[in-house]
């Protein structure tokens, strides 16, 4: 076998005619580096083969952890809801405590209080570098601010789907996966026309998936049972025509359980019907604002530490702004029951809950098979 040769950051020095220093910035991508000497450094780098090791990366990470200086390495949250003037939604939270609890036991300071809103991404940038903040976590369901297009130096996560041309690592709920295990609760609760109500704030922030696994799980019922999706509600301060369109749509298809993304639906539902006697309702993604309720648990405080774990590797692996291929990674959630369906007979069924969230060609054959 030929003998791999390791080259440092000094070998890449000499020939760049720089510092050290100036090299494991540049690779780095850190800001106070010139485009020119990133461009240089990296050249050479490339032509000399230089490959980075994540294990001295890695240790190099922890000791500066360890003896308290992290500045260079501070991670912050780009949620403007504890700053003055700003709501604190008490469904965002769990996802930023996942957030702060795991980046506390990997040793990073978070920063919460930045007001994304009122910043340019220029000024953004300058004011992350300023301090010493290396990674970024967006949570896209609650972001306002400018596109991210300036933050050099600065590797970033999403939690949650967007619509941002900006491409971004991102951590998910599994909205596919998600409304597979709701509709297989409610066909196992004895619910045979199972409708889906989605606003079109929803179906905008998870880019259609709950909407076309709907689509798709519909084909395991009778062609008779298969209920038009109602989806492009504008549900606002004001929410009258999606109220009127929401009535007309359940006394015409008389769905017996309806699969919704926000909460106006239960005022609205139990005053055409007895909830869940008659029909049953549940929620894609449960939070502080449907107590009670049944439906998926996206599990937010996890999605929040899987974010900050995508993040931390790539800030080891010195992998900063814009990714050519941006990660996508899914969290299935967990179903819950509530009081808004009957309680299942004798417990529920654990073919409803298998062990893995993927479905053999068994399942296939029979969930769809005899009802085309």
């Amino acid at each position: 076998m030929a003998k791999v040769t390791a080259v440092n950051v000094r070998e890449i020095a000499a020939k760049a005619g720089v510092s050290h220093i100036t090299v494991s910035r540049a690779l780095r991508d850190a800001p106070n580096v010139s485009a020119e000497t990133k461009a240089r450094v990296r050249e050479v780098a490339e032509r000399m083969g230089y490959r980075p090791n994540p294990l001295v990366a890695a240790y190099a990470a922890q000791i500066r952890r360890g003896k308290g200086s992290a500045p260079d390495c501070n991670l912050a949250w780009l949620g403007s809801e504890l700053t003055p003037g700003h709501k604190d939604f008490a469904w965002i939270r769990p996802y930023r405590e996942g957030v702060a609890a795991r980046a506390k036991e990997l040793g990073f300071a978070l920063e919460t209080h930045l007001d994304t809103e009122k910043l340019s991404s220029k000024r953004l940038g300058s004011l992350l570098a300023a301090r010493g903040i290396r990674g970024v976590i967006v949570p896209h369901i609650r972001y306002k601010g400018p596109e991210l297009t300036d933050l050099n130096g600065i590797a970033r996560v999403g939690i949650g789907p967007t619509p941002s041309a900006t491409p971004m690592h991102t951590v998910t709920p599994d909205h596919f996966t998600n409304m597979t295990t709701a509709f297989s609760h409610l066909l196992a609760l004895g619910h045979k026309r199972i409708g889906f109500c989605e606003h079109l704030q929803g179906a905008v922030s998870n880019q259609g998936t709950l909407w076309g696994s709907f689509l798709f799980n519909q084909q395991r019922v009778a062609k008779k049972n298969r209920v038009p999706p109602l989806t492009g509600l504008y549900v606002a301060n004001t929410h009258k025509e999606a109220e009127a369109r929401f009535r007309a749509w359940f006394r015409k298809e008389k769905p017996d359980a309806v699969l919704c993304t926000f909460v106006h639906v239960r005022d609205w539902l139990t005053e055409e019907t007895r909830v869940p006697e008659d029909t049953g309702l549940a929620h894609s993604a449960l939070a502080e604002d449907t107590p009670g309720w049944s439906g998926i648990d996206v599990l937010p405080h996890q999605l929040g530490s899987a974010a900050v774990d995508l993040l931390a590797a790539h800030i080891q692996r010195n992998e900063y702004g814009i990714p050519d291929i941006p990660k996508l990674m899914r969290v299935p959630g967990r179903w819950r029951d509530g009081n808004s369906t009957r309680l299942p007979e004798g417990g529920t069924d654990p073919r409803v809950d298998p062990p893995s969230h993927n479905h053999s060609l068994d399942w296939f054959q029979h969930e769809f098979g005899m009802n085309s």
